[in-house]
Order: C-alpha cells, then sequence, then structure tokens
C-alpha cells in the first residue's frame, strides 16, 4: 500500500512536470494512473480537475475538486481550483468563498489571490481587484495578476502602467497569448491602430481564442474592410458560440452594411447570453429605429443606460416622435458622457435648423467591443 502511495505520488510529480512542458494529454493519462494507485491521495484529484477546466469541462473538474477537497480539507489547491471553476460557470459567489477558504488554508497561495482579482474584477469592484492582484504579484504570479491589474489600469485610462505591465508579463512568457491581446486593447483605447493590429495578429498566431480575432475583426469594421472582418468575427463564434461580445461585433458589421436582418439575428443571440449587454441593446435599438419600432428601440437604448451612444440614438428616437427638446436633452448628454462626434452633428443640425429635418438625417452610433482579458490560473500539487 505505502509502495502504492509513493508510486503514485511521483507520478503525480511527473504530471506537474509534463504541464509544465505543455503535455497535457500525457499528464492526464499520468494523474489517472496515480489517482487509481493511490485513490485516497487528493493532489492527482486537482491537478487532472485543472486539466478538465482548461478543456472547458466543467462540471467534471468540479466533480474532481470536490473529490479531493474531501480527501484534504486543508489542502488550498483543490479551493483555489473549485473558484477557477465556479467563475468561469458565473457563480462568482460560490468562487469568492472557495477562495477565501483556499487563503485561510494558505494565505501565500498567489494563485488564489490571482484568481480573488479575477472574481472582484467580473463583480466591478476594481479596488478590491487591485489589492488582490498586487499580492499575487507580490508573492511571485506568473503573469496572470499582472494581466489582470493591466487590464484595471486601461480602464482607467493609466494606459503607460498597463502596457508595463503587459510587457513584463511577456519578459517571463513571451508565449504568452493574452498580454499581447490586452496591449492590443490597450492601443485601441489610445487610437494607435496600426499597433493594435500587429498586436492581435500575435496573439492571435499564440492561439488567444476568440479574443484577439473579433478584436482585430473590430477594427478592420472600423476601417471599412467588412469582408476581412466578418470573417474573423466567425472564426471568433466558431470558438465561442454564446460569447456575447463576439454575437454583438458581428452583428455591429452588418449594420455598417446596413444589413440589418443579419445584425439583428446576432444582436437578439447576444442578449440571450447577457440580457444586459449595453452594446447589444443600443445596436438593436438602432435596428428598431431604422425599421420605425420607436418605442422598443427607445426601451432598448434606456435599457443600454449612460453611454454616450445610448443617449445619441435616443435624442433621434425622441426627435423622429417630434420631441425636440428631449432629443437635444439626449444629445447635450452625449457630448456630456463622451463628448461624441454623432452627437455634435446631430444637435447642431437640430438647432441649426429652423425647417423640420428628417430624421434619416441625423447620424446614429453603432458600437462595438473591444475585449481585454482577464486572466485566471489554477493551483497545481506538485
Amino acid at each position: 500500500m505505502t509502495e502504492n502511495i509513493e508510486r503514485a505520488r511521483a507520478l503525480n510529480r511527473q504530471a506537474c512536470d509534463d504541464i509544465d512542458h505543455g503535455q497535457l494529454d500525457a499528464a492526464k493519462d499520468t494523474l489517472s494512473e496515480a489517482i487509481r494507485l493511490a485513490p485516497d491521495l487528493a493532489a492527482p484529484y486537482t491537478n487532472l480537475g485543472a486539466l478538465h477546466c482548461w478543456e472547458g469541462e466543467l462540471d467534471e473538474a468540479i466533480a474532481l475538486h470536490l473529490k479531493a477537497r474531501r480527501l484534504d480539507p486543508n489542502l488550498s489547491a483543490p479551493h483555489t481550483n473549485l473558484g477557477v471553476a465556479y467563475a468561469w460557470q458565473g457563480k462568482l459567489d460560490a468562487a469568492l468563498q472557495s477562495l477565501k477558504t483556499a487563503l485561510q488554508c494558505n494565505p501565500d497561495s498567489a494563485e488564489a489571490h490571482t484568481n480573488l482579482g479575477f472574481v472582484y474584477i467580473c463583480q466591478g469592484k476594481l479596488e478590491a481587484a487591485i489589492t488582490a492582484s498586487e499580492k499575487a504579484i507580490q508573492l511571485g504570479d506568473g503573469g496572470e495578476a499582472k494581466l489582470n491589474l493591466g487590464l484595471i489600469y486601461s480602464w482607467q485610462g493609466r494606459f503607460d502602467a498597463a502596457i508595463e505591465l503587459y510587457r513584463n508579463a511577456l519578459k517571463t512568457d513571451p508565449t504568452l497569448a493574452e498580454p499581447h491581446n490586452n496591449l492590443g486593447f490597450v492601443y485601441l483605447l489610445q487610437g494607435e491602430l496600426a499597433r493594435a493590429i500587429e498586436a492581435f495578429k500575435t496573439s492571435i498566431e499564440l492561439d488567444g481564442g476568440e479574443e484577439p480575432h473579433t478584436n482585430l475583426g473590430l477594427v478592420y469594421s472600423w476601417q471599412g474592410q467588412y469582408d476581412e472582418a466578418i470573417a474573423l468575427h466567425k472564426e471568433a463564434l466558431e470558438m465561442a458560440p454564446d460569447a456575447t461580445e463576439v454575437q454583438t461585433n458581428l452583428g455591429f458589421v452588418y449594420i455598417c452594411q446596413n444589413r440589418l436582418d443579419e445584425a439583428k439575428v446576432f444582436l437578439e443571440g447576444a442578449l440571450r447570453s447577457d440580457p444586459n449587454a449595453v452594446e447589444a441593446n443600443t445596436n438593436l435599438g438602432i435596428i428598431h429605429l431604422y425599421q420605425g419600432s420607436i418605442e422598443a428601440a427607445i426601451a432598448l437604448h434606456k435599457k443600454a443606460g449612460s453611454i454616450a451612444e445610448a443617449h445619441n440614438n435616443l435624442g433621434i428616437a425622441y426627435y423622429q416622435q417630434g420631441k425636440r427638446d428631449a432629443a437635444i436633452a439626449e444629445f447635450k448628454a452625449a457630448i456630456e458622457a463622451e463628448d461624441l462626434q454623432e452627437a455634435h452633428t446631430n444637435l447642431s443640425i437640430v438647432t441649426g435648423s429652423l425647417k423640420t429635418i428628417a430624421a434619416s438625417e441625423l447620424h446614429v452610433s453603432p458600437i462595438g467591443v473591444p475585449v481585454g482579458v482577464p486572466a485566471v490560473w489554477c493551483e497545481f500539487v506538485n
């Protein structure tokens, strides 16, 4: 019996080495053999669960982590890895509880702090996310916490700090795709499209998933390269069929081409994935506006909230109803929110003309969704 346990521990260590070298199938086989030899050893279960998690097999991953947790409740990794799986399922409260338990078991777990930062980002608690990410970096996180902190900095307009973090992450591991995508995201926010394109292309070459595909597609749509944009968004959609941002961006391209029925299909799909998606609501509102469903358009733009594009489009809908003062107020709100050029144009048209103008002369504001990627990292037990 003791011999089996020692052999299982050796196999577990071998599997961790295989994971470090990207030999994931070999690692899965080795961990399965370790579990067969020592079914009461916790580490192989949670390590195998982490591999299932990476492959999107979350139910299988959770079952393995729960087994590991029952076998060794004081081991931090199963709690950390449960947090990752729950976060990917959108169960943020359960993820938060698991990660806090992991830190009770091991306050110095860089992975638990990294994933805690990820959950706080998903909850919109950015100051808490910053604290957790900084702690993870202090404890030697391999780059994921830098991605998360850089993403927060980019949202806050601290572009130089974000870029420095992404470049530092790439010094740690130049083969990481996510920092290149996030660098492209920052360049987009800065209006540096050429640099953004190169960053997204590099991320795609490194198998960065759907995000760099849809981000590059968004840039191409802004440049009027609609066929290239559609091809990239469709590739992204194959990787993530339910992704709200990808479906929104595909709908955006079709609006730009005045292919409204096709746009509507994808925007409605985006809202099935996330009924509160701001960009999808405002873009679908534009389609209803064009198709004469003014009340539906108004409802969607109101649901989109306080973004400049929603205010501008709501102003057009009000003007089409003959509510000129309400329209002017919305154009001004769009200018105040983001100094939106279309709102300036519309305000000038509406206030500068003594004659009644057609609503078709006003400029709508469809919006695409650039995607910066927060990161998680499973905790392996060597």
